[in-house]
């Protein structure tokens, strides 16, 4: 089984005699901790609200979490299927948007669903790509190459610049997340894996690491990829060479949007729903 913790936080956890915990970021009580962490991040739905004015709906919104993406979308008036393999992230989207008729929230995989609808747009927002190995990505193409309109937009955000060096050297560092009965202190840590291809994470709350505890310890495990790269396997699958565009929301972020389409040609494998 692939290890789920840092050696800063394996090593931490040890000297103050607690034991580890681990719990995926985007299930359970990682949701909420998740939602504190990036739930008001404006990165990117500007472009993903230009791009819905251009192509028009229905929309779907790939690895929808809880809707950061989404709600501004629907909001718009736009009419979005968020799809997402985490039922507990999308019933926090449905309490944002409960039952509303332009939301349509479907538990699946982003590498292999079958919807039996085609889309103008497709986004995949939040580098919700790096959480994909390589034959993941490919699947992830195939699956949207079935689901996307002769001509439609399939949009995706990479880390890249200054991002891009902080995500691949290691980093051990206190952050502060805000929470409904006031800020808290997690010790962040991530170390990087596979001969510099993979970065482990973990999130774990200072005021828990206590003599005897059984303590979280927030865990995601993420691929360094950079938008050349991204570039050409969306080529080599068939898409057209993607736009690549800076997003820079506030200081310190630094991510790019590749907008690429598919034309209207054979396909290279993968569930075609359009009929």
């Amino acid at each position: 089984m692939t290890q789920p913790l840092t050696e800063t936080i394996g090593a931490r956890l040890r000297a103050a005699g607690a034991v580890a915990r681990a719990q995926d970021l985007y299930e359970g009580a990682g949701t909420d901790f998740y939602e504190r962490l990036v739930g008001g991040d404006p990165v990117e739905i500007r472009e993903v609200l230009a791009l819905a004015r251009t192509t028009g709906d229905p929309i779907l919104d790939l690895a929808a979490g809880s809707g950061r993406l989404t709600i501004p979308l629907v909001r718009s008036g736009r009419r979005v299927t968020a799809l997402d393999s985490s039922s507990d992230m999308l019933s926090r989207l449905r309490r944002a948007l409960p039952d509303h008729p332009l939301l349509d929230g479907v538990v699946a995989d982003m590498r292999s669903f079958a919807l039996g609808r085609v889309f103008p747009l497709i986004v995949l927002g939040a580098t919700s790509i790096t959480l994909l190995d390589r034959a993941g990505r490919a699947r992830l193409y195939a699956a949207v190459q079935g689901h996307l309109a002769a001509g439609g937009v399939f949009a995706l955000t990479v880390a890249g610049g200054a991002s891009a060096t902080e995500l691949s050297s290691p980093q051990d560092r206190e952050i502060t997340v805000p929470g409904p009965d006031g800020a808290q202190t997690y010790l962040f840590s991530q170390q990087i894996e596979d001969g510099g291809s993979t970065r482990l994470v973990n999130w774990v709350r200072v005021a828990d690491v206590a003599p005897h505890a059984e303590v979280t310890v927030l865990t995601s495990r993420l691929r360094l990829l950079d938008a050349h790269h991204l570039a050409r396997e969306l080529v080599d699958a068939g898409f057209v060479t993607p736009a690549i565009t800076a997003v820079r929301a506030h200081p310190g972020v630094d991510i790019l949007l590749l907008a690429t389409t598919w034309p209207d040609a054979p396909r290279r494998g993968g569930p075609d729903v359009r009929g």
